[in-house]
């Protein structure tokens, strides 16, 4: 019997879906699917060329498709799946999730789950309270909030808040893009860290501590948070009977530029049923696939089909129809091969100004420098 064996991350949408979909093709094909968990935290920083050692099939971060050309963990599925197939799940994928897995022309995943980060709220908190459409609404918000004894929330952990930096700058239009020399406009720079600043200062004390499952497991069991403005966006929780409130999402603030996330699912190097393995990720990245199984077993698709499908807007209270706007728009972050550390220590460092108070302009100047050699280490990586 053949077996292919794949790693995911630790959370229903990450894992129930595979689990459901791959018992049913074994039904099928009578091929078996085994799949482990990795943290949040890992799925954006674990090295991709220690994980392919281990595993026929990842699921994976798009800013993590540099790292795969160069190292060449994954292969290419320009060559694996046919391009008839390609064109199909391209032209039906969410937003820009597809195109976020193209690197220099090759295809090293397919978008199985497509996120970005949105609002959220909720409706029984905010009662008649209007949901903001620009970050000066926002801050507006948060007043009116406070004297109903309400916070807004955040998810401002490294990982999150350098995405929300990201986000920042792109709206405030000097988004962070590989092989830009300033790694931003000073002076957007700058406004974009008092923002955020001004976020742990005016929301929820536990902002700094959050990832997006922390604030939103926070948010659907205790009555104290009525909105966020801005966290990368979980279908579950929006779900009768997930959580113990229901959560609502809308689009970002401003709506367009918010950093896109989602997964993609590649095959390994070292994968010893190739063939197989490719004919199973296009299968499950599939119409058919991603509107039905996919979805119901608390599944994010990455196909816009299952993004329009009433059926799915009907199961998670209109998540997909509400927060469209913004996955279209989203922003894709760099993908060179330098990335994934850089944005490392741009969490680190952006979450360090945030608990230390360090002087911005020291931080920019410190981001800058660490920029600029993430090119230089990769170039040197390539001329060896």
């Amino acid at each position: 019997m053949i077996k292919l064996k794949g790693i995911t991350w630790d959370h229903a949408r990450g894992y129930d879906p595979l689990i459901a979909a791959s018992e049913l093709y074994f039904k099928e094909k009578g091929i078996q699917l085994e799949w482990q968990k990795r943290s949040l935290t890992n799925f954006g920083d674990q090295s991709l060329e220690e994980l392919s050692k281990q595993f026929d099939l990842i699921i994976m971060d798009h800013p993590h498709v540099g790292v795969a050309e160069a190292s060449q963990c994954l292969l290419p599925l320009n060559d694996l799946v046919p391009v008839n197939i390609l064109n199909e799940i391209k032209h039906t994928s969410a937003g820009p999730s597809y195109e976020s897995y193209n690197y220099h022309n090759k295809q090293w995943a397919l978008p199985i789950d497509a996120a970005m980060q949105c609002a959220s709220y909720r409706a029984d908190l905010m009662h008649n309270e209007s949901l903001p459409t620009s970050w000066e609404e926002v801050f507006i918000l948060a007043k009116t909030l406070t004297a109903k004894k309400l916070y807004i929330g955040m998810a401002l952990c490294p990982t999150d808040c350098l995405c929300s930096f990201l986000s920042l700058t792109a709206q405030m239009g000097s988004p962070i893009q590989e092989n830009n020399k300033l790694l931003v406009e000073p002076s957007i720079g700058l406004k974009a860290l008092t923002m955020l600043r001004s976020m742990r200062d005016t929301f929820h004390p536990k902002v700094l501590d959050w990832n997006p499952i922390a604030l939103y497991d926070y948010m659907s069991q205790e009555n104290d948070i009525a909105y966020s403005p801005l966290a990368f966006c979980y279908t579950n929780y929006s779900r009768t009977g997930f959580r113990k409130n229901i959560l609502k999402y809308h689009t970002a603030p401003e709506i367009n530029n918010a950093v896109l996330g989602g997964a993609g699912i590649a095959i390994t190097s070292s994968c010893s049923n190739v063939h197989e393995a490719a004919i199973y990720i296009a299968w499950i990245c599939s119409d058919e696939v991603q509107s039905t199984i996919y979805v119901n077993a608390q599944g994010q698709p990455g196909n816009k089909r299952a993004w329009e499908n009433k059926q799915a807007n009907a199961l998670t209270n209109n998540f997909f129809a509400s927060t469209m706007p913004s996955l279209t728009h989203a922003f894709v972050r760099p993908r060179y091969q330098g990335w994934p550390k850089f944005q490392q220590f741009l969490g680190e460092t952006i979450h360090e100004f945030l608990v230390n108070n360090t002087d911005p302009e020291l931080v920019l100047e410190k981001l800058q420098a660490a920029y600029t050699a993430s090119y230089i280490i990769e170039k040197n990586i390539e001329n060896k």
